[in-house]
């Protein structure tokens, strides 16, 4: 599709300078007309979505219905942000002085940055731009080298919009170069970033030195705990169709499956009928469920963990190979006898594997399933509400989806535990991220 320039220091610092002096004027803006001018947006990517999903298509190989539902996505996404505009009241709060009220009044957090992922890069690019616009702060956009071009599109339509000149700022460049560059800045107040782990500290460490606030999601290890009470039809439907989303490269993909003793046998034979059965091809074509990998050095770390997970005793039922094509192809994989130091079952895979393990006691896979350095996302399937309610509240992960597929709720709140994150995104606590609050004492004696 084209080459695209790396931003160098002095590129930083001219997007900084200009998203500080569009920010100044753009916090005067009553919030609400804040909110009136970023839907203009949605219009626009209503108006050109086909035009995106297929440059998108052409950067990141995602099908063509997932490529067009994230666009639909995005422009709900503006929709809902945009009605929180009017629900922030603040608050009154009493005192024990006499003649005396506190106000706590919530202001945009500043000028901001966002560093964007290459596997969802048109959602998650709204996820960090349509809050700090809403609540009045400008954004420093660095998006993935492996899929700029969707980003510049954006940045297109925005010049149809009355948002203000230079209040989005979009640069190129190496996460360890721009995006340290970026969280160094002691001018950016914030700095929001998707990605793997080992990108969110190298932010957060180089954001120390001038105590910024940091808002990660990085990597996730997902358990899937499938009971001896699961309805394993509908266990088997989900756990395949969260796991080849975007083949298999979305980091709340199901990545290690925990099946009871009684239904494993059962769950394990339609699972590999289910798998082995996903088209996978060009993603072009309207049938293909799946399409390739990201690029060779992706699809080489999905093959070496299956074969690590092999040599250690493992055996393959269905796929466990790269496909020899034009494409980064990998096939639907389902393996089992997976010893649990396997780097397939304590990694973050990004690709189309199911490794399963039996367990005993829901205890059992409790224990296992927080035994994890990530606590992003997690699954469960279970038919007994009860067995249901201890899942929730004894996995200290993030998110619990029972009984569905990893569809975050733009309602919802996304964020994960320990090396998955700090803060969040989505819904009225996403939308906070991007606030500060200030108390006045007023005193009327």
């Amino acid at each position: 599709m084209g080459t695209v320039a790396r931003g160098n220091e002095e590129d930083v610092q001219q997007a900084v300078e200009g998203s500080i002096k569009a920010q100044k004027s753009w916090t005067n803006v009553n919030r609400p007309e804040r909110a009136n001018i970023v839907l203009q947006l949605a219009e626009q990517l209503d108006n050109n979505k086909e035009e995106i999903a297929k440059i998108y298509q052409q950067e990141q190989g995602k099908v063509y219905s997932d490529a067009l539902g994230e666009i639909e996505g995005s422009i709900s996404y503006i929709k809902y942000m945009a009605s929180l505009a009017q629900k922030d009241k603040g608050e009154v709060i009493q005192n024990q002085v006499d003649h005396e009220t506190i106000l706590l009044v919530k202001k945009p957090i500043g000028v901001t940055a966002g560093i964007v992922p290459w596997n969802a890069p048109i959602f998650v690019l709204m996820r960090k731009m349509i809050p700090a616009l809403i609540t009045g702060c400008s954004i420093v956009v660095k998006p993935s080298g492996e899929t700029p071009f969707g980003t510049f599109k954006i940045a297109e339509l925005i010049q149809n919009t009355d948002i203000p000149a230079g209040l989005v700022q979009i640069i190129t460049g190496r996460g360890s170069e721009v995006g340290n560059m970026l969280a160094k800045d002691k001018r950016i107040d914030m700095i929001s970033l998707t990605g793997s782990t080992g990108a969110g500290k190298s932010v957060m460490e180089a954001s120390t030195a001038n105590v910024k606030k940091v808002n990660l999601e990085l990597g996730g290890n997902a358990p899937a705990i499938v009971t001896n009470h699961a309805d394993i039809d509908k266990a088997v439907k989900y756990i395949v169709m969260a796991r080849i989303k975007n083949s298999g490269q979305v980091c709340t993909c199901p990545e290690r499956i925990y099946v009871q003793s009684d239904v494993y046998d059962e769950f394990v034979k339609k699972v590999t009928d289910k798998m082995s059965q996903v088209d996978i091809g060009d993603p072009t074509l309207p049938n293909t469920d799946i399409g390739p990998i990201i690029n060779r050095k992706q699809l080489e770390s999905i093959d070496q963990k299956v074969q690590d997970a092999v040599s250690k005793g493992a055996k393959v039922l269905t796929g466990g190979h790269i496909i020899e094509s034009d494409g980064n192809y990998y096939e639907p994989t389902v393996i089992v006898n997976v010893n649990e130091g396997s780097s397939v079952m304590n990694e973050e895979i990004f690709g189309p594997v199911l490794p399963i393990v039996q367990f005993n006691t829901l205890d059992e896979a409790i224990t296992k399933a927080n035994d994890s350095p990530y606590g992003l996302s997690s699954f469960a399937y279970t038919e007994d509400m009860k067995e249901a309610m201890e899942l929730t509240n004894q996995l200290n992960i993030g998110e619990v989806y029972i009984n569905c597929e990893a569809e975050e709720a733009m309602t919802g709140f996304h964020a994960g535990w320990r090396q998955s994150g700090l803060g969040g995104a989505d819904g009225q606590h996403g939308f906070e991220e991007y606030l500060n609050t200030t108390v006045s004492y007023l005193r009327y004696e």
